[in-house]
C-alpha cells in the first residue's frame, strides 16, 4: 500500500504543480514556525537547513519524503474591484523529494513563482521564474558535536508574459507553469558548498551553518571566499521537551522551539526567524500540531537585538500527521497590523502535503 501511495505522489506532483518559493533552505514542515530550525530535528528533511542534523542518533536508517506546498498572497482589493483571477496574486508552488540513508542524503527541489501581475481584459499576465536544485548532504560526529557538509547545484529559468484566463484559472495555471517553455538563465547556474555544526545536549541544541563557503557560477572557476562565508553565516538554537517519559510511554504534549539568525554578514538578506510548535501526540505516527512563527528582515547589524514589527511577518499553521501522510494549512500576516501602520507585506496562505516512507 505504501508503495502505491508513493508512486501516486511521484506521478502527480511533477505533472500538476511543478513550482515554488525562493530557496529558503528550510524543512518543508517548518513554514508555520517562520522557517526556523537550524538546530531543530523537527522533520525527516530538517537536514536541508543544517546537514549536521543527519548525524543525530535515533534517525531512521533510510527515509523517503515527497512533499508539495502551495502559497499565495491575499489581496482583497482584487475581489472588490472584480479583477480577473483575484485569487491568483503571486502564486508560488514547490515540490521536493528527499532520500536519506544513514549519514547521507539526496534532495531534489523544483520551485516556480509568478510575479509582476498585470491585467489585460478578461485575463491576467505574469512573469514566471523557476529554480531547480539538487542537493547532497553528508554528516558525521559523536555526541555532543556533529559536523555536516552539503553540495548544491541549481539552475534558473524565466518565462515572460504568462497568460491566465479568468474563466479557466486552474487549467491555465497548470498548463502554463508545467508545459510552457521556460528560457534558461545560463549566468544564474551555480554550484555551492556549505557546512554545518551542531552541538547537541538532547533538550537543547545549537547550530552554526554557512551555505556558501565555496561556489562557482556558470563556467567560472571555483571561488573560496571568507566574505561569502560571513554573508551566508547562520546561527540558531532550539529547545525540545522529551517525546517519551522515563517508562518509555508517549507524552501527550510535546513542545519545540527554535530561534535563528540568518545571513548575519549580509545587509541585504539578514533575517530573524523564530517559532514554536505544540504537538498533541496521539500515537507515535499520529499527531496534531499548532505552529506559530515570526520572520523579520534585519537591514543593519544593530537590528539583531531588537524587534521592528513594521518589517515582520507572523505565521500560524495547523499540521496533522496521519501515519505516513502529513497535511498542513497556514496563514501569514504582517505584524505592522499590530501597530495599525501601513505595510508593503501582504497576508498569505499556504497548503502543504507530504508522504513519508
Amino acid at each position: 500500500m505504501k508503495r502505491w501511495i508513493l508512486a501516486g505522489m511521484l506521478a502527480v506532483l511533477p505533472l500538476a504543480f511543478l513550482q515554488a518559493f525562493p530557496l529558503d533552505f528550510a524543512s518543508t514542515a517548518s513554514w508555520g514556525m517562520g522557517n526556523a530550525g537550524l538546530a531543530l530535528d523537527y522533520a525527516s528533511d530538517s537536514f536541508v537547513a543544517n546537514p549536521a542534523l543527519l548525524a543525530l542518533p535515533g534517525r531512521e536508517e533510510t527515509h523517503l519524503l515527497a512533499a508539495f506546498r502551495y502559497q499565495d498572497q491575499i489581496e482583497s482589493t482584487y475581489v472588490a474591484n472584480n479583477e480577473p483571477n483575484p485569487m491568483l496574486v503571486q502564486p508560488v508552488a514547490d515540490w521536493a523529494i528527499s532520500f536519506s540513508a544513514g549519514s547521507l542524503a539526496f534532495t531534489v527541489q523544483n520551485r516556480n513563482s509568478l510575479s509582476d501581475r498585470k491585467i489585460a481584459s478578461s485575463q491576467s499576465t505574469y512573469d514566471g521564474h523557476k529554480i531547480t536544485m539538487f542537493q547532497f548532504d553528508w554528516a558525521s560526529g559523536r555526541a555532543p558535536l556533529y559536523f555536516g557538509v552539503s553540495v548544491r547545484a541549481s539552475a534558473e529559468s524565466n518565462r515572460p508574459m504568462i497568460e491566465i484566463r479568468n474563466e479557466q484559472t486552474f487549467l491555465d495555471y497548470i498548463v502554463e507553469t508545467t508545459i510552457g517553455r521556460y528560457e534558461s538563465l545560463n549566468s544564474s547556474s551555480n554550484v555551492a558548498f556549505g557546512m554545518g555544526l551542531l552541538l547537541d545536549y538532547h533538550w537543547f541544541k545549537m547550530g552554526v551553518v554557512s551555505n556558501q563557503f565555496a561556489y562557482a557560477r556558470a563556467d567560472d572557476t571555483l571561488i573560496i571566499s571568507g566574505d561569502s562565508v560571513l554573508k551566508t553565516l547562520d546561527w540558531g538554537v532550539s529547545v525540545s521537551s522529551p517525546t517519551y517519559d522515563a517508562s518509555n510511554q508517549l507524552h501527550l504534549i510535546k513542545v519545540q522551539g527554535a530561534f535563528d539568525f540568518l545571513n548575519i554578514g549580509s545587509d541585504e538578506e539578514r533575517q530573524l526567524r523564530l517559532g514554536i510548535s505544540t504537538k498533541l501526540q496521539l500515537l507515535p505516527n499520529w499527531s496534531v500540531s499548532l505552529l506559530v512563527g515570526y520572520q523579520e528582515e534585519k537591514p543593519t547589524p544593530s537590528d539583531l537585538l531588537s524587534f521592528s514589527f513594521s518589517r515582520g511577518l507572523q505565521t500560524i499553521a495547523l499540521d496533522a500527521q496521519l501515519d505516513t501522510l502529513t497535511i498542513a494549512i497556514g496563514y501569514g500576516y504582517p505584524t505592522a497590523w499590530y501597530l495599525g501602520s501601513s505595510t508593503d507585506i501582504n497576508p498569505l496562505f499556504l497548503v502543504s502535503l507530504a508522504v513519508s516512507l
